[in-house]
């Protein structure tokens, strides 16, 4: 069986019947599952559906930023060839779509970078999409905090630079807590920022990847959360800062019913010091 992607462009649009034509395949059907391994070759094909069909089984999959959040089947059967891809030369392919019953939209090859083996469940994986990442420097964050580690010593040097890389597992777990805007309910991740409620110079190693010490918002509230123009009460509803006019809050739609959709126990005490260290 003769697989290639050379003749696929990225960010196009392919329907299964097409690629199972194009690969000579008797029948679409040959690629209905949402792992395919060709016989014979070193391709890895994930067709990924964020919004799936009720009747079926409901994973947690999606594209943020330049990474695939995504949960491996039920059954565990890929699981192992796809930890092993890089080191057996393997080359997985992403095939992603919105909602079901709509065309898959090819994004190219994905490289693992971390996972989680669960028994009881589908694993999760964390893939980085390669045509998206050109432009994406994991260490800008260390550096823009440069002047700050030059005050410590060696190890706790390095355990913060440990911790701001991994900001993507933070925002990840964010993602999974909230699910949407924790104040608007807006879902579509894509345009949401993982905040920090205690800042990530204030935080501990442990704080700084509790996602209990995160607000997913839209990016607008997440500037004026993080500037303290706003901050929320322990039962969730909004505080004002005078210093955010009549003109700007109603450009930015800051009303004073806005409040968390719902605020977990954990939440209390990060927001405590929000409300009075950075909050003005």
């Amino acid at each position: 069986m003769g697989i290639s992607f050379e003749h696929l462009e990225f960010g196009q649009p392919y329907e299964r019947p097409f690629l199972a034509k194009l690969w000579g395949y008797q029948s679409f059907h040959a690629l209905s599952k949402g792992v395919v391994t060709p016989a014979n070759t070193k391709s890895i094909i994930l067709f990924v559906t964020k919004d799936k069909q009720q009747a079926l089984p409901q994973y947690n999959d999606f594209i943020d930023g330049n990474m695939l959040y995504w949960e491996g089947e039920e059954k565990h059967s890929s699981d192992k060839r796809i930890i092993k891809a890089i080191r057996n030369q393997d080359e997985i392919h992403l095939f992603y779509r919105d909602i079901h019953h709509t065309p898959f939209v090819y994004f190219g090859k994905i490289t693992l970078t971390d996972y989680q083996l669960i028994e009881n469940a589908p694993s999760k994986f964390l893939f980085r999409i390669e045509a998206l990442s050109s432009d994406i420097d994991a260490f800008r964050e260390v550096r823009e905090h440069a002047a700050e580690y030059k005050i410590l010593d060696k190890t706790e040097q390095e355990q913060v630079v440990i911790s701001r890389l991994g900001q993507g597992n933070f925002r990840r777990n964010v993602i999974q807590l909230w699910g949407s805007c924790s104040v608007t309910g807006l879902q579509n991740v894509t345009l949401l920022r993982a905040s920090h409620i205690k800042p990530w110079k204030n935080s501990d190693n442990n704080e700084r990847l509790s996602p209990y010490n995160g607000l997913l918002l839209i990016p607008d509230y997440d500037f004026l959360f993080d500037k303290g123009y706003i901050t929320f009460k322990n039962n969730g509803s909004i505080l004002v800062s005078q210093r955010l006019s009549p003109f700007a809050r109603k450009v930015l739609d800051v009303r004073d019913e806005l409040q968390l959709r719902k605020v977990f126990p954990e939440n209390k005490m990060f927001l405590e010091f929000h409300r009075s260290e950075v909050f003005e």
